[in-house]
């Protein structure tokens, strides 16, 4: 709208004075610019998935405080960290204030423009000084407003939801990390062990050449399988220092020193906490990106009702007071209204459509991903714990048998020393590819997790949808009911 004053202050204007003011208060709003809430409810949904709290609302740390980096590290504790001191979380985090003022700006109006005329006549004779004032408000936005809230809202929830996304994916790449630090550690112990075995192995072999009872060859060999042991040794070590110092960074601390371990955490399960139909429920309810592509297109669709409503471009109203040059005055009301001939909105409306069935697309798309994911990494989980259960229940089991009957036969006199130390060897090597089986398994669970949307837990019930403002929305990817009723044509 426009609304036009020229010169003094007249009884009209006085009387339009309190109903502009009343629609600027209300065009004004009351949304807070203070991000915090928004902040909290990501903060409180990774927490409800993940166990872990997130304190973005605190500054991350300049120094260590919370470990002293030599003891080891617990999984829980270097959750903790990352959230907190993470700087790639805390850059994203600071999205949400940016979408919180973007919602903020969509409740108000364009700010009024206020003008000063001074005109002279060219003859002061025939005419005198024209002084006049005007203010302009466009009232345009007024009734675009609820739409643009609600565009502006929905890409806000979309925004939290990607971080709170984005931190379970942190947390999943954490606990992975973890795991396959302490894995690693036992691999090394491991390496070391069949070092030791070979070692001993060499010493006898080397004693029985002394005795004329073996050959050169036997000796090669195993100084062969000795220096092939330790290049493996070598590779196992440098591996575990880059997973170290890649979780330095992601705990936010990456000039510390790497000279620590990590605690080992509780046992592994020896079948999936849920069975396949139970992933899928699972990724449905929970998965945080969906519900965040949902609400991309519950903001399109309000884009396109924005449109919808934008045919008139501008609708004036006000009071016009003009003096003319012999002191004659007039006042009245200014009524302009653009006229929609030449853009009548339509090719805005076509694309504002367009995008929003491309919206709902890209949610049945990521819809259907998320159901794969889901599927494949319960798949890959089922069959590393059945790997696991396979292999420890028979080549460990054999490898130790057959160290126990290497072991009588010594004793008995039926075989030397070299038998015994070829059933260690084997043995050690049956341990460290059941270590390599079990750290697979351990990081397919992992990936489980994140996969159904960051807990192995039921569905909660009820379930919230994405775009409820309590303190942990669930992420509950139901297709958006208005989403879906036209097919082709001004809006899907």
């Amino acid at each position: 709208m426009l609304f036009q004053a020229r010169s003094q202050t007249v009884r009209p204007l006085r009387v339009a004075a309190p109903a502009v003011l009343t629609v600027l208060s209300i065009s004004g709003g009351c949304t807070s610019l203070d991000p915090k809430a928004d902040i909290d409810r990501a903060a409180s949904t990774v927490a409800e998935r993940s166990g872990a709290t997130a304190a973005w609302t605190e500054p991350w740390e300049s120094s260590l405080t919370m470990w002293d980096g030599r003891s080891p590290l617990t999984v829980d504790l270097a959750l903790a960290m990352a959230l907190r001191n993470n700087r790639e979380i805390r850059s994203q985090v600071e999205q949400i204030a940016a979408s919180r003022a973007d919602l903020v700006q969509a409740g108000l109006l364009p700010n009024p423009v206020v003008g000063l005329t001074l005109r002279f006549p060219f003859d002061p004779v025939s005419g005198g000084t024209f002084i006049g004032a005007q203010a302009v408000q466009s009232f345009t936005a007024l009734w675009l407003r609820d739409g643009k809230i609600e565009a502006a809202d929905a890409r806000l929830n979309q925004t939290v939801l990607d971080i709170s996304d984005e931190a379970l994916r942190l947390v999943a790449e954490v606990k992975a990390m973890h795991a396959r630090i302490a894995f690693g550690e036992r691999a090394l112990t491991l390496s070391d062990e069949s070092l030791a075995t070979i070692r001993k192995a060499i010493d006898s072999l080397d004693a029985r050449v002394r005795g004329g009872e073996g050959t050169t060859l036997d000796v090669n060999r195993a100084r062969q399988q000795l220096a092939k042991a330790e290049a493996e040794r070598a590779l196992v070590a440098r591996d575990l220092a880059k997973e170290r110092r890649g979780m330095l960074e992601l705990i936010g601390f990456a000039a510390e020193g790497a000279e620590w371990t990590a605690a080992t955490s509780g046992a592994m399960p020896s079948a999936p906490p849920i069975d396949e139909s139970g992933a899928v429920a699972l990724a449905l309810s929970q998965r945080l990106d969906v519900a965040a592509v949902r609400a991309i297109a519950e903001a399109h669709r309000a884009d396109l009702s924005v449109e919808e409503q934008s045919r008139v471009k501008d609708f004036g109203l006000g009071a016009d007071f003009e003096r003319a040059a012999d002191g004659a005055k007039s006042v009245g009301p200014v009524l302009e209204v653009a006229v929609p001939i030449f853009d009548t909105n339509q090719a805005q409306i076509a694309k504002a459509g367009s995008l929003a069935r491309a919206a709902l697309a890209n949610f049945e798309a990521a819809s259907q991903r998320a159901v794969r994911e889901a599927r494949v990494a319960w798949v890959e989980l089922d069959s590393a714990l059945r790997l696991v259960d396979q292999y420890r229940s028979t080549v460990l089991t054999l490898s130790e048998r057959n160290l126990a009957l290497a072991e009588a036969a010594l004793k008995a006199g039926q075989a030397d020393v070299t038998v015994l130390l070829e059933s260690q060897r084997e043995l050690i090597d049956a341990r460290a590819r059941l270590n390599e089986l079990e750290r697979q398994a351990a990081i397919a669970h992992i990936e489980l997790e994140y996969a159904v949307g960051g807990g192995l837990t039921s569905p909660l019930s009820p379930a919230r949808d994405p775009l409820d403002r309590g303190p942990a929305s669930n992420g509950a990817a139901t297709p958006p009911s208005s989403l879906g009723e036209a097919p082709s044509g001004e809006h899907p």
